[in-house]
């Protein structure tokens, strides 16, 4: 037993006549009781303790990320209300779960998109190695076939190039496209729940929770796509496809309507949330082409010509 001590996490004594380091105040404490930091910050952290803290700032990976996330997917508005109602700390901050979630699911998707361009390719070269050459029966005929030949491996590469840049504007751009999206939500959501008075920032709050379930959705799809490599089942694919709307249904009515629990506002949660998908969709793709037009400008000029 004598050994168990080597075990033990030796407490650090704080100096006398301590001071803070940040902000010079006279420390009462270990922690500065002006501006908060410990005054050991900065020395002799443990390997993983700093790791952790990296990746705690980056993805959020502490105690309240699972019950963050299990009530986000299978508990529509919870989130919104609990956030309103002021229960903040203890659950993942909106802009930070909508922002990892939409870094995650663009990193997987453009991930599927080389995946599924490198197998295109090794299928092409396939058939261009395997082109029966030796056995023309002329020589013209053979320069012929080798000239379509060279012709569709330079378009093939041509295509490549195309796409791989195009890939990489999208990488780069499409966060920012989703995040621009989201007040033009949010203003949906107090044009058609104005009689509710809530204020624009709980719309955009429950505007961020709904798009987080989203992407959080759509990256599950992506990884059971990669790992399992086969197509969904049709009454599967149906059920994923309207899994979203139904989704949006019930989180609006939670969080709208949460005291009327009739038939009539499930009527009118329904066909609010029909005209906000449709005016959504007009309001992206609208915002799509102007951008698309932006990009395609700058970096293909030679296709606007």
């Amino acid at each position: 037993m004598k050994y168990m001590k080597w075990f033990k996490k030796k407490e650090r004594q704080v100096p006398e006549d301590a001071i803070c380091r940040n902000c010079g105040a006279q420390l009462q404490g270990r922690y500065c009781h002006e501006c908060g930091q410990d005054v050991f910050a900065g020395t002799g952290i443990p390997i993983l303790k700093l790791i952790g803290q990296l990746l705690d700032n980056a993805f959020a990976l502490e105690g309240k990320t699972p019950r963050t996330l299990i009530n986000l997917m299978f508990r529509p508005g919870f989130l919104s209300i609990e956030y309103i109602n002021g229960k903040v700390v203890r659950y993942v901050n909106p802009v930070k779960l909508f922002w990892m979630s939409t870094l995650i699911f663009f990193a997987l998707l453009i991930t599927q998109i080389n995946m599924s361009n490198w197998q295109n390719n090794e299928n092409l070269n396939f058939n261009f190695s395997g082109v029966p050459v030796k056995n023309a029966p002329k020589s013209d005929t053979l320069d012929i076939r080798i000239d379509k030949e060279d012709a569709k491996k330079l378009e093939k590469e041509k295509n490549n190039e195309f796409i791989s840049r195009g890939i990489n504007i999208f990488s780069k751009f499409a966060p920012y496209v989703a995040f621009l999206l989201i007040p033009f939500f949010a203003l949906l959501l107090a044009l058609f729940f104005w009689r509710n008075k809530f204020y624009y920032v709980h719309h955009l709050i429950f505007t961020l929770h709904f798009h987080a379930f989203l992407w959080v959705f759509c990256s599950l799809l992506i990884l059971i796509k990669i790992f399992i490599d086969s197509k969904f089942p049709e009454w599967l694919s149906t059920i994923l496809f309207f899994t979203p709307g139904i989704y949006l249904i019930f989180a609006l009515h939670r969080f709208y309507l949460s005291q009327t629990y009739h038939f009539k506002s499930w009527l009118q949660t329904i066909w609010k949330s029909i005209f906000i998908t449709i005016l959504y969709f007009l309001i992206f793709c609208t915002l799509t082409i102007i951008l698309g037009g932006i990009v395609l400008k700058i970096y293909f000029p030679e296709l606007m010509n």
